[in-house]
């Protein structure tokens, strides 16, 4: 019987346990493709907690570039409930060519971070 309560017995099931557990956590964070019809706009949004997400708005072309920017700060505002909001920008801010003569590169995404204040 000395085999089943073994101290290396105890362990393993402990660490299979706790990896258990962070793969479980893991899974709750979804990353939700939508599409916003006021500003032609498509997104993905991950809710890392109440007052944080991460936002990921596709590449489109220039003319849409101005729309991008503003669903941005309408759509944080509104995941905020108005309350005061922080934007970090992770990557894909684009130039700004009014009339570009050649073809644009492939842009990245612009991906940033959503952190909302809580209120007092």
């Amino acid at each position: 019987m000395k085999g089943l309560y073994s101290p290396r017995f105890i362990i393993s099931c402990v660490l299979v346990g706790l990896s258990n557990t962070g793969t479980a956590m893991a899974d709750t964070v979804e990353k939700e493709k939508s599409y916003d019809f006021d500003n032609k706009v498509h997104y993905y949004q991950t809710k890392i907690d109440n007052s944080n997400y991460k936002l990921e708005i596709q590449s489109d072309d220039y003319k849409h570039f101005a729309n991008q920017s503003m669903f941005l700060l309408r759509h944080a505002d509104r995941l905020c409930r108005g309350n005061t909001f922080m934007l970090k920008v992770l990557e894909g801010v684009q130039e700004y060519e009014r009339f570009p003569t050649k073809p644009r590169a492939y842009q990245p995404p612009l991906t940033v971070l959503l952190q909302c204040e809580e209120p007092e």
